[in-house]
């Protein structure tokens, strides 16, 4: 899948350069949020989270990573599985080695697709 930022979209300035065509890593879909998409950023080299309604869908060929998950709060998930397991972001976000390596891994395997 496959998004250009509007130009209207507030939450793309400082990360995202103009006119970019960018691969969704994930998607999160939440009752009180609406949809997110995870992105990465070249301009912060970092991943985040950008509200979905900021961008255009350019490709909607989804990945063949993504596995889909819905918990009791009716969060629904798409992303690679190995990033669903408990406890994997806050790995990730402090730092963690192994983790770091499995994100790469993944986001290598979805942005060749």
């Amino acid at each position: 899948m496959k998004v250009s930022a509007k130009s209207s979209a507030l939450s793309a300035v400082g990360w995202l350069e103009k006119d970019e065509v960018l691969t969704v890593l994930a998607v999160s879909v939440t009752p009180f949020e609406g949809v997110k998409l995870l992105l990465w950023s070249s301009l912060q080299e970092s991943v985040s989270l950008f509200p979905g309604a900021d961008f255009d869908v350019v490709d909607k060929c989804l990945s063949r990573r993504w596995v889909f998950s819905l918990d009791s709060q009716r969060f629904v998930y798409l992303a690679p599985d190995a990033w669903q397991i408990d406890g994997f972001w806050e790995r990730y976000h402090d730092g963690d080695p192994v983790a770091e390596q499995v994100f790469m891994k993944e986001m290598a395997f979805i942005l060749s697709e």
